[in-house]
């Protein structure tokens, strides 16, 4: 059987290969041709390659056809414009009409006959200036009218900036409007009370800087980057120049009291550090000295509390070495106990003192801590300084017109750099309301473009030096090898590294900050400890060259010195020199060497939250009266002082007693 079929299938294998093919083919003609799957969608509808282009042929007819017939109308437009009137009737149907309220033209307000003169601005007098330089909370982005500085991201960063203080006499400025505008001596038709109220316009700051060859021109001063309305104080000061709306619009948006407060009071910068903060000027120096006494006091509750704890020692081991002590220690002595219990003690006795003489020298500690706590009660606190802060302060309901006080203004600087310094001079501008009108008096309408009425600028500052927060000193060198010490003031605390430079090297480099043990504990406690320091200076060593002078006030004091001198270059064209070691080194130089060396071992604290303690408007006092509890640390370390001396002194006697 398997050899016939296997006959079979070699006879009729041809014919099984046709058919196949066959079915094959049939099936590709059904599937691919009579139903073929290129379709496409177009009009939500699929449509195959030979149906595509009829449809699209017929759809084609039917416009034709509806663009050569007649046109159909429609139901037409319907403004609703009676029934928007109808919303806004009110019950007792009064006619408001669509048209937005808008300020009148001056133009239409004061009338072309009219004529006033200008009032006098005044002067700006009690200026004062001072720097600050500490860590605070500085905005990682822009700050603006839509992102005010409290919400926008900041970061703790090292900041200077300068502020300038000035008064200001408003009462003056506001009787001289009145008198112009509104004044006895203008004819009744002409007086207009909304002329006559000083809208403050702008605060200009000027600053020169200290050059080689002597002080620079006088510049502009921006407003900080923390002021969301620096854009809008951008007062253009020639009609022409003013946006739409003119003087008018100005007017209007600077008669506000939150504006008036940004204008003549910015906020500064909220600080970080624990033992800054910021004050105007004249108050400032008052915050510097408060912290002095504080630092004072501070020393000295440290020294009286170390000499307490020798004390309390050295009478622990006095007591110690008492008869009694040893006789209740040592039964078998109580014979030799009470012999020398009996004995009076002397300074100079065995292992004893004098407990008269012991307790007259607490005497006068007693009435020394007596004293200093009523010291400390009239002294400054940091509340009466704030205290004077919120009565300088002006707030969004302020009325000028009624301040009979000098306006205290100030505004800051904090484009300042390190090591430069600097003077300043400000000055106060006020809307000139009739400005681009022609209600001038003859021999002053030149003026009539003036939109800002200044002030006369203030006296010239004090020079402000900024202190550096890089320094370098060369300490050492070896086969024109120089050991040099770089100080790097970082987020509020000087760090210090040594660096081996050669000549032709940079001196210093950014590196990662190695912890000290100290620094360890103190990233526990939440005190910020950089991870990485810049350290480079910029400037390249040279060469190392020997030199040889003579030292003395001259005559036979003379006397020769040998020392090696560092020459190094920040621009590669200009050469600089320093001697090499401390003891040549300049006084100027020496100093400063302590100065940072000192600040270096400082003791670091951790960083105040944004906005905690901040000098400003969110800050309220709290009344004070009789039965308020002292809170004054100063008092109260005196008075905690004078109780436990007593205790001391009490307890001393007791035991004398037994």
């Amino acid at each position: 059987m398997s050899k016939g079929s296997g006959n079979f299938f070699e006879k009729h294998i041809e014919k099984i290969v046709l058919a196949v093919v066959g079915l094959v083919c049939i099936w590709l003609l059904v599937t691919r041709v009579l139903i073929s799957p290129n379709k496409v969608v177009y009009a939500g509808q699929k449509f195959g390659p030979s149906e595509i282009d009829n449809h699209i042929s017929d759809r084609a007819g039917r416009l034709g056809q509806m663009l050569s017939g007649a046109a159909e109308h429609k139901q037409a437009y319907d403004p609703c414009l009676p029934s928007l009137v109808s919303l806004f009737k009110s019950a007792i149907d009064i006619k408001i009409g669509l048209n937005p309220l808008q300020p009148p033209h001056i133009s239409s307000r004061v009338s072309d006959d009219r004529e006033y003169r200008m009032p006098l601005i005044g002067k700006v007098s009690d200026v004062s200036v001072e720097y600050i330089g500490a860590v605070a909370y500085v905005p990682t982005a822009d700050v603006d009218e839509q992102n005010a500085y409290d919400e926008a991201k900041s970061e703790p960063g090292d900041i200077d900036f300068v502020t300038v203080e000035a008064k200001f006499d408003i009462a003056g400025l506001v009787e001289n409007f009145r008198e112009c505008f509104a004044g006895e001596d203008i004819p009744e038709e002409w007086r207009d009370p909304c002329l006559a109220k000083p809208i403050f316009a702008a605060v200009q700051l000027q600053r020169q800087e200290l050059l080689g060859g002597g002080w620079s021109d006088w510049e502009n001063v921006p407003r900080t980057k923390i002021n969301p309305g620096k854009k809008m104080f951008e007062v253009a000061e020639a009609v022409g120049k003013l946006p739409p709306g003119g003087v008018e619009r100005h007017l209007l948006e600077f008669d506000d009291g939150r504006v008036r407060m940004d204008l003549l009071q910015p906020e500064a910068y909220r600080i970080a550090s624990a033992e800054e903060e910021w004050f105007p000027p004249s108050l400032h120096k008052e915050y510097v000295k408060y912290q002095q006494k504080e630092e004072v006091r501070e020393r000295r509750e440290a020294r009286e509390a170390e000499k307490k704890e020798k004390e309390s020692k050295r009478e622990e081991k006095l007591r110690r070495r008492e008869p009694g002590f040893f006789g209740a220690r040592e039964g078998g002595l109580s014979g030799d106990s009470t012999v020398r219990g009996s004995e009076p003690r002397t300074r100079g006795g065995w292992g004893g003192y004098d407990r008269t003489a012991f307790t007259r020298r607490r005497e006068p500690h007693k009435k020394v801590s007596s004293v200093r706590s009523k010291e400390a009660s009239k002294a400054t606190s940091i509340d009466d300084i704030y205290d004077k802060l919120n009565e300088l302060l002006i707030t969004e309901k302020t009325d000028i017109s009624r301040v009979r006080e000098p306006l205290v203004f100030w505004t800051h600087d904090d484009t300042v750099e390190p090591e430069k310094s600097y003077r300043y001079r400000i000055r106060l501008g006020v809307f000139n309301p009739i400005a681009g009108t022609n209600q001038f008096r003859e021999q002053e309408e030149s003026r009539k473009n003036e939109v800002i009425l200044w002030s006369e600028f203030s006296a010239t500052t004090q020079t402000v030096a900024i202190p550096g927060r890089l320094y370098f000193f060369p300490l050492q060198d070896a086969a024109k090898v120089v050991t040099v010490q770089v100080f790097r003031y970082v987020l509020g605390y000087w760090y210090s590294r040594n660096f081996a430079v050669k000549q032709g090297e940079v001196i210093g480099k950014v590196v990662e900050h190695e912890h000290e043990v100290q620094e360890t504990a103190e990233a526990k406690e939440g005190i910020t400890v950089p991870e990485t320091i810049d350290y480079a200076t910029g400037a390249v060593l040279v060469d190392v060259v020997h030199m040889n002078d003579w030292l003395g006030g001259g005559g036979k004091n003379l006397r020769p010195r040998y020392y090696s001198d560092m020459l190094y270059s920040f621009d590669g064209t200009s050469i600089a020199h320093m001697p090499i070691k401390l003891s040549y080194w300049p006084g100027e130089l020496r100093t400063t060497f302590r100065e940072v060396e000192k600040a270096k071992k400082k003791p670091r604290k951790p960083f105040r939250p944004f906005g905690s303690r901040m000098a400003g408007r969110k800050r309220v006092s709290r009344p004070r009266t009789e039965k308020t509890e002292v809170t004054d640390k100063s008092e109260r370390g005196g008075r905690e002082e004078e109780s436990e001396m007593e205790a001391f002194r009490q307890m001393m006697e007791s035991r004398g007693g037994r």
